[in-house]
């Protein structure tokens, strides 16, 4: 493959990478405006009776409300997380299934690490009958980090893409 080509797959690949990033981030940042200006806290709206419902919480701890108030641990790790999977994501072999694991890991962290930074928690929103509220950052993480692992387990099984180009 010339450089040309490289090029060019650099550039929509990480094109691709930043307009799913950031609508990730643009959505999250609207339906959680929407929410705070219409909601008050514990509000439930329901969407198909008590299984989906729409409601406002908000967590200063992590999932299922543990290490509660310890936002500076939160924002280190996510900045230590999102600079690990960025340099990761510049020299490992490229492959279209890790464009979208990184962008969906990096909307969600970003979208949660704003929540953190601005207000000194995290909104959440998404209430099912059988599981703690989270919201569209959380959703865009766990698809992530589940791509990710496909992508993990795809590349241990094909030797043929370790010998692939780099995304430099």
């Amino acid at each position: 493959m010339t450089s040309k080509y490289r090029l060019m797959d650099f550039i929509e690949n990480n094109l691709a990478l930043l307009i799913i990033s950031v609508s990730i981030i643009v959505v999250e940042r609207v339906v959680k405006f929407y929410i705070t200006e219409n909601l008050q806290r514990g509000q439930y709206v329901p969407v198909i009776g008590n299984a989906l419902m729409i409601t406002r919480s908000e967590n200063i701890g992590a999932g299922f409300g543990i290490l509660q108030g310890q936002n500076w641990l939160f924002v280190s790790a996510a900045v230590i997380v999102l600079l690990l999977i960025i340099y990761f994501y510049n020299t490992i072999i490229y492959d279209r299934l890790l464009v979208f694991a990184t962008a969906f890991i990096l909307g969600g962290a970003v979208g949660n690490m704003m929540d953190r930074l601005f207000f000194g928690r995290v909104i959440d929103y998404i209430t099912m009958y059988f599981w703690p509220t989270f919201n569209l950052s959380d959703v865009a993480l766990v698809i992530g980090v589940f791509l990710l692992l496909v992508y993990m387990y795809r590349w241990q099984k094909e030797p043929s893409k370790k010998e692939r180009y780099t995304h430099y």
